[in-house]
């Protein structure tokens, strides 16, 4: 991390064994979330030299990401084509898994909190409908 103020180097982050593949800040919690190639997500808070949390690797490539439902879910594109959906806050709990892309979800933006927008190396664009699937109690 660069501070522009001082040219300097204010942080250096190296948890991520592949390259980062994407990137989204969320300015109220100070915290950044980054995924990675090696198929975990890492959870910054950059004003700390230490990650918040990192998920357990999957056998999949993470490469896009995007919070949906007022940031309640985090779902992330892989190399295989499934959407991973992370609870937010639940790192470590198994992700659920949403197959379809028959190649790899090379971008994913919300939309609305319901609906968000997938790029895949097929080159088409889908729009896909967002609901949790978490039970009604974990939804709060």
């Amino acid at each position: 991390m660069w501070d522009m103020r001082t040219r300097n180097c204010a942080r250096h982050f190296s948890e991520n064994e592949d390259f980062v593949s994407d990137m989204v800040y969320l300015e109220d919690k100070h915290t950044l979330l980054v995924t990675s190639g090696d198929g975990s997500m890492t959870i910054y808070d950059i004003r700390k030299d230490e990650p918040l949390d990192r998920t357990d690797m999957l056998k999949d490539e993470l490469l896009s990401l995007a919070l949906m439902k007022n940031g309640k879910s985090v779902v992330c594109g892989s190399q295989s084509g499934i959407l991973y959906n992370y609870r937010y806050g639940d790192w470590f709990d198994v992700p659920q898994r949403f197959p379809g892309h028959p190649q790899s979800v090379d971008t994913v933006v919300k939309i609305t909190e319901d609906l968000m927008v997938t790029g895949s190396s097929d080159g088409l664009i889908r729009f896909a409908p967002f609901r949790l699937h978490f039970s009604p109690a974990e939804e709060s």
